[in-house]
């Protein structure tokens, strides 16, 4: 018995000591493992760490990559002067301003040789085209520029258009309808979403409130402005639009008949004999010619202009512009009839516009060696100028008598509202740097609220930000000073 319990005995210890030792590499097993465990959590977090961040710079990159213009940028305005890219002017054409062609044609003559940055350098410089004329240009140029695959030349071809249709008190509503459903169109097409939004936007303004707009045309433009909106995927918008188009059509009485008004446009009279001056427009037209004719035997490839050509017209630039100097310097003081005195403002400014060009070298080449030595010094000239001349629009302006026809401006401050909306746009072109547009915006809210009050029908120039940049408006009384809170919702 005794040794039978101690055998008994000696199994239960052993079985514990099994049972223990069991346990105890039961407990070593998961030591081991847990400080594996800890070892491999900063791994972890590591690799886990660079997956997200991997991912991010995907999104972000993408973001960048693929996104459109419809960012604060796509708002931002640069003069169209300063966009004009030298190196892709054409020689062929380039020099038809020199030559005596008038701009109408040479723009013309620029489009159809399909040399896109000649006719761009047109209508960025030249102020005798006139605002229709600039808009068609733009909107064509645009479109030919987005086929090219110059996204940022045709979007800002369709933004300067859209402007220019805002801004200019020369075209009619109609017209301004016509330039902003194709400028929305081509803004559309090379991915600038955010500001053919906002054309449309404005183009459904116009499209509502225009005095001018009878039924049926009033009609016809809202149905267009659905459309675009559709094209733009705003589908609450193109369906409001469309319903008020609805809605107007089937109205059983006309809107009243609001006649066009003709914008205020000071008489130009016809300027004294100049033969110093002819003669050397002759004279710089034919060596402009020569060097033309020059340039067309050296052939397309042909980098280096013929020097003798060059020095030739060079000097002729020179020449005319003391001619011209001479006879604004006698011609000006002396003008006794506004409409004399505002012909040879305008000649003066028109001059100053072609040997600014000149100065940059937008012709393609450096054809006058004193003049690119300081564009500056001829952009102040070229702004005293306008300055000059808008000082005399504005006399005029405040001066005009009340006519018969509702065609004509009814009083001074639309009048001067017409000549604040030039100025407007020959800053924002870059051609008159003697003024700031903060004081313009001020003067021109000043004629404005003078015209509110007399409750004649129109649409007034107003303004908004779009990432702190200043965007122009066309509202109604209703919608003035509301800012970008006037946009259709």
């Amino acid at each position: 018995m005794a040794s039978g319990d101690a055998r008994k005995h000696q199994d239960r210890t052993t079985r514990a000591t099994v049972t223990v030792s069991h346990g105890s590499n039961s407990r070593r097993r998961g030591r081991r493992s847990n400080s594996s465990l800890r070892r491999l959590a900063p791994i972890l977090f590591f690799l886990f760490g660079c997956i997200l961040l991997a991912l991010a710079a995907t999104i972000i990159g993408g973001y960048f990559l693929f996104r459109n213009v419809d960012t604060s940028d796509a708002f931002a305005w640069k003069a169209p002067i300063d966009q004009v890219d030298n190196r892709a002017l054409v020689a062929e054409t380039v020099l038809l301003p020199l030559t005596g062609v008038n701009s109408t044609d040479a723009l013309s003559a620029t489009l159809d040789k399909a040399q896109l940055e000649n006719a761009y350098a047109l209508l960025a410089y030249d102020p005798t085209l006139s605002d229709a004329a600039r808009v068609g240009g733009l909107l064509q140029l645009g479109t030919r520029f987005a086929k090219a695959n110059n996204t940022a030349k045709a979007t800002a071809c369709f933004q300067a258009a859209a402007l220019l249709a805002t801004l200019s008190p020369e075209l009619s509503d109609q017209a301004r309808m016509d330039s902003y459903q194709q400028a929305s169109a081509g803004l559309h097409t090379v991915g600038a979403n955010a500001p053919a939004r906002l054309v449309t936007d404005q183009g459904y303004i116009v499209a509502e409130f225009s005095p001018t707009l009878q039924r049926d045309a009033r009609a016809r433009r809202l149905n267009q402005v659905a459309d675009d909106y559709a094209t733009l995927g705003v589908a609450s918008l193109s369906a409001q639009a469309r319903q008020k188009s609805i809605d107007v059509g089937g109205a059983t009485t006309q809107d009243p008949v609001i006649p066009v008004r003709v914008p205020f446009n000071p008489t130009v009279g016809k300027l004294a004999a100049a033969p110093n001056v002819d003669a050397a427009v002759k004279t710089r037209i034919a060596a402009a010619q020569l060097l033309s004719d020059d340039l067309a035997n050296l052939g397309k490839d042909a980098t280096a202009w013929p020097s003798d050509s060059v020095a030739q017209l060079s000097d002729a630039l020179l020449a005319e512009d003391d001619a011209r100097q001479a006879y604004y310097n006698s011609q000006i003081p002396q003008a006794k009839d506004p409409a004399v005195l505002i012909a040879l403002m305008r000649d003066r400014v028109n001059w100053l516009a072609l040997k600014y060009r000149i100065a940059r070298g937008a012709f393609g080449k450096n054809l006058v060696d004193d003049w690119s030595q300081d564009p500056a010094a001829i952009a102040d000239a070229w702004g005293d100028a306008w300055a000059d001349l808008f000082g005399v629009s504005e006399q005029l302006a405040t001066a005009i008598a009340s006519p018969s026809s509702m065609a004509k401006p009814q009083n001074p401050d639309q009048a001067m509202e017409d000549v604040v909306r030039d100025e407007l746009i020959t800053l924002r072109w870059g051609w008159y740097n003697r003024v700031s547009e903060p004081d313009l915006i001020d003067k021109l809210s000043d004629v404005t609220q003078k015209l509110m009050n007399t409750n004649l029908p129109a649409l007034h120039l107003d303004t908004m930000k779009r990432g702190n940049k200043t965007m122009f408006l066309l509202v109604p009384d209703d919608l003035y000073g509301l800012g970008d809170k006037a946009l259709p919702r």
